[in-house]
């Protein structure tokens, strides 16, 4: 079988729940069977569907080639225009190769001349459809380009930016696979940014928000993601409106939606909810009512709690401009050539700023130029000196600072779409379309934090840039993606320099080495895409068994069963012994030991 390009091979999560994880590694659950932990969910479900004969090599290919993959090579949107490594681009256009024989592979319901479905008059059919699918969408299209036009032309009072419609980057079939939609099929997504309510003090800043179209467009509603951090009362985990506000959504008399009129009802719903939804009208159920209410309140109250830092801090903003709504990023902030690569369409530009430090994985490029790692400098330390209080990044960096906290969540949104087009041309999936992130400061220096455990990142790509100062040591330590052989195996160690980034999936794990002199600040930008994550290579990854022991230098206190082995714990992290979780049981190595016996059920249910 064929190995997956390495973009591809694992996902950063954990193999079960947190809860089943902790069970299994204590002994008190059966480990899964090997051969389904290694296959994964999505591939198994693909196996169920397939001929006898062709389901052995399709496993592989469903998910590293067939219609739904990204390209093996060249400029197209999926591939990688030439910067993963030779042997990386034969395996996926081998495996691209072998998924489109295996697709015209006879089922025994599908041979030539058969009748039914398969045979000419289905034939017939399948094109019929396909010829009505096309006009459908060519009708939406242009019926959703005359609106925003419109809108364009004669913007509503509410409505400061609207963006589009332009193909989805990135979107998934009936399956949970992955796809790149073209301009004329849909998907598209608008863009949106909606005035607030000058007069409300929660929601008085602009509010984005992408409305994304099918082909049933004006038949059918739009699904909405509401960008941001701020907290909304109905908004779901995805940050959508719930099914009744689409219900609710007005129509002509001919039973089609307008989209400013969905923009409209959208800003309502977002500012006042209960009454958007008719919750309040006459003859509701009280009760529903008031608790509809309390979780207003309730919305509000947190948000106020996180506003209060961010507007008593902007009072004392070194840098204004790094805090504004609409404040647009400035090109001499950046490094020579990166502005002109990251807002032009060439990737040779890219190319030409690009090291790539493991084929097809871990790159850098020149970011910020020194001028702006300074400034931005400033501006953390007059966080620190303000002494407003600041939730720590993760349970891992003691005295970070989040940025999205002190009000540049607005300067970070600019920050993600300017390196977008980035994340297309190096990670095609999970670098395609992002619509959420997490930015933060870590620090090291003595006495403090000095350096950071091995483990991967809840991201589906990572940017870190140092900012400075002037330090020695704080090497960055690769080891491998998350569910692959290599997993716990060195590959590189990278040498951080001021404005320089480095870019590389949240999978794949990494350390920081301690700090031996000075100080150390970076910026750590996670970005996540909900369309991802909720593909199956997002939600049901494969984990295959590790290759060998792990290298010394790659095992984490915090997450192996068999830190002990290699190392004795660190002073103060003793605690960690037995609470680890990696390698899961079915993918040990031969020859796997844990640093200390299971424990018992008593014991478990001792320490709850």
């Amino acid at each position: 079988s064929l190995p997956p390009p390495p973009h591809m091979a694992a996902v950063a999560r954990p193999w079960a729940p947190s809860w089943a994880r902790a069970a299994r590694t204590r002994g008190l659950l059966a480990p899964q069977p090997a051969a389904n932990f290694a296959l994964g969910r999505s591939h198994a479900f693909a196996a169920k569907r397939l001929h006898p004969v062709a389901q052995l090599p399709t496993l592989q290919c469903r998910q590293h080639g067939g219609a739904d993959a990204p390209q093996a090579s060249g400029s197209g949107r999926g591939g990688r225009g030439g910067l993963g490594s030779v042997a990386s681009v034969v395996r996926r256009f081998l495996a691209a190769a072998a998924g489109a024989l295996l697709s015209r592979w006879p089922r025994p319901a599908q041979a030539a001349g058969a009748s039914g479905p398969a045979g000419p008059a289905g034939a017939r059919t399948f094109a019929a459809d396909a010829r009505a699918g096309a006009e459908r969408s060519r009708e939406a299209l242009g019926d959703l380009r005359r609106d925003a036009d419109a809108l364009r032309e004669a913007p509503p009072a509410f409505l400061l930016r609207l963006d589009g419609p332009e193909a989805a980057p990135l979107a998934l079939d009936a399956e949970g696979g992955l796809t790149f939609p073209a301009e004329d099929q849909g998907p598209w997504d608008v863009h949106a940014v909606l005035q607030g309510e000058p007069a409300d003090d929660v929601y008085d800043a602009p509010m984005r928000v992408r409305l994304r179209f099918g082909p049933q467009w004006p038949r059918e509603p739009p699904s909405v993601h509401v960008h941001g951090l701020l907290s909304f009362p109905m908004l779901d985990r995805a940050r959508s409106p719930p099914k009744d506000f689409f219900a609710g959504l007005e129509r002509d008399g001919e039973g089609r939606l307008h989209l400013a009129k969905v923009l409209e009802v959208l800003r309502g719903f977002l500012l006042e909810p209960v009454a958007a939804l008719g919750l309040d009208a006459e003859g509701a159920d009280e009760r529903a009512v008031k608790r509809a209410q309390g979780w207003v309140r309730d919305v509000r109250r947190v948000n106020g709690q996180r506003l209060s830092v961010i507007r008593k801090y902007n009072q004392l903003a070194k840098h204004p401009v790094l805090f504004g709504h609409l404040e647009p990023l400035r090109p001499e902030w950046f490094a020579p050539g990166l502005w002109e690569a990251a807002t032009g369409a060439e990737p040779e530009r890219w190319r030409a700023l690009l090291t790539e430090h493991i084929p097809g994985e871990v790159f850098s490029f020149p970011l910020f130029t020194e001028a702006f790692c300074k400034t931005l400098l400033e501006e953390i330390f007059g966080f620190y000196a303000s002494g407003l209080p600041a939730r720590r990044p993760n349970s891992m960096n003691a005295y970070g600072i989040i940025l999205n906290e002190i009000g540049l969540e607005p300067f970070v949104d600019r920050i993600q779409a300017l390196l977008q087009p980035l994340g297309r041309l190096l990670f095609p999936g999970p670098g395609s379309s992002w619509d959420g992130h997490h930015c933060f400061i870590v620090r090291y220096r003595e006495g403090e934090d000095l350096g950071l455990d091995m483990h991967t990142d809840d991201s589906d790509v990572t940017f870190n840039v140092c900012l400075g100062l002037d330090f020695e040591g704080a090497g960055l330590q690769f080891c491998g993606a998350m569910g692959t052989p290599g997993h716990r195996q060195h590959s590189y160690t990278y040498q951080h320099q001021k404005g320089r980034c480095v870019v590389h999936l949240g999978r794949r794990r990494h350390g920081a080495d301690d700090i031996s002199a000075g100080e150390r600040l970076n910026l750590i930008l996670w970005n996540h895409g909900s369309t991802y994550r909720r593909s199956e290579e997002h939600r049901h990854p494969t984990y295959r068994p590790e290759a060998g022991p792990p290298s010394p230098l790659c095992v984490s206190y915090t997450h192996d069963r068999d830190f002990g082995v290699f190392k004795p714990y660190p002073a103060g992290k003793e605690a960690f012994r037995n609470r680890g979780w990696c390698p899961p049981p079915a993918a040990e190595y031969e020859g796997f030991k844990p640093d200390s016996p299971p424990q018992s059920v008593e014991q478990t249910l001792a320490k709850l």
